[in-house]
């Protein structure tokens, strides 16, 4: 069963690539405060946003851009223990395994600074994303601390913030932290620019036509600007376009979209209930 629907329908698998990046007024916003703050003798960066809200899209451009300047590290997975972040953070500088066990915070510091030493020169700082920043122990967050403490590392802590609990008021980052970054969801106009880009894009603009603005006003509503859930309603809607197309095509329109469709699709993906 294959159409052009199929083909829309991928458009909206979730991806966190640089080449799925969509520019919006809010994550150009807050793409050039974090790249400021970043040029700043700041230690602790936090960047939050709500779940689904477009973090890690944007921290993978700010990785590709910033790697052709300076050392960048990007963590998209938390670390529970010392030993497997200390180990995966040498890897990631060196480019290679330690020859042992970089077990702690001191010994990965000793290895470091033995580095810069033995080849006479002062390295820039390296940049470190780290991103569900939330999920950290606390004893790691305090080496990390340390560890921009040494004016050797930048730190860029990217957590959820949810209604459920605050992650801002965690004393860790509260009292450590030099400058906050938010990354609000989607407003109503960057909704249907988002959609716009991602059809235009892929060269189906004619369907991005069909679109009317109780559409959009419903789409909105129903994922609170939320890319995530966005991404997972339009991508329930183009399925059902797709099986439609083959098995009932008489009951989709060529020219507009049925706002009916919209909350199947919102059925179907759990956004709203049956």
């Amino acid at each position: 069963m294959n159409n052009n629907y199929t083909l829309i329908k991928d458009i909206f698998l979730e991806r966190d690539g640089v080449g799925d990046f969509v520019s919006m007024d809010k994550s150009t916003l807050a793409y050039h405060k974090i790249i400021s703050a970043l040029q700043k003798p700041l230690k602790l960066i936090l960047f939050y946003g709500k779940p689904g809200s477009g973090k890690t899209f944007l921290l993978n451009k700010i990785k590709n851009d910033l790697e052709k300047k300076v050392k960048v590290v990007f963590f998209p997975q938390p670390f529970f223990e010392e030993k497997e972040f200390f180990n995966e953070l040498y890897f990631h500088i060196f480019d290679k395994k330690p020859k042992k066990n970089v077990d702690t915070y001191e010994s990965f510091m000793r290895i470091y600074k033995d580095y810069i030493n033995v080849n006479s020169k002062s390295l820039e700082q390296v940049v470190i994303l780290l991103d569900e920043a939330q999920l950290y122990p606390p004893n790691l967050i305090e080496k990390i601390r340390l560890m921009a403490d040494s004016r050797l590392f930048k730190f860029l802590f990217t957590v959820h913030k949810t209604d459920e609990e605050d992650v801002l008021a965690k004393d860790y980052f509260k009292t450590r932290i030099w400058s906050s970054i938010e990354l609000p969801n989607s407003t109503l106009s960057e909704l249907k620019l988002y959609i716009e880009k991602k059809l235009v894009y892929h060269n189906f603009y004619q369907y991005f036509l069909m679109y009317s603005e109780d559409n959009f006003n419903l789409l909105h509503y129903l994922t609170d600007g939320n890319l995530r859930n966005l991404n997972k309603l339009l991508y329930k809607l183009y399925e059902l376009f797709e099986y439609y197309e083959v098995n009932k095509p008489t009951e989709i329109s060529t020219t507009n979209i049925n706002n009916k469709f919209i909350e199947m699709a919102a059925i179907g993906t759990g956004i709203i209930d049956a």
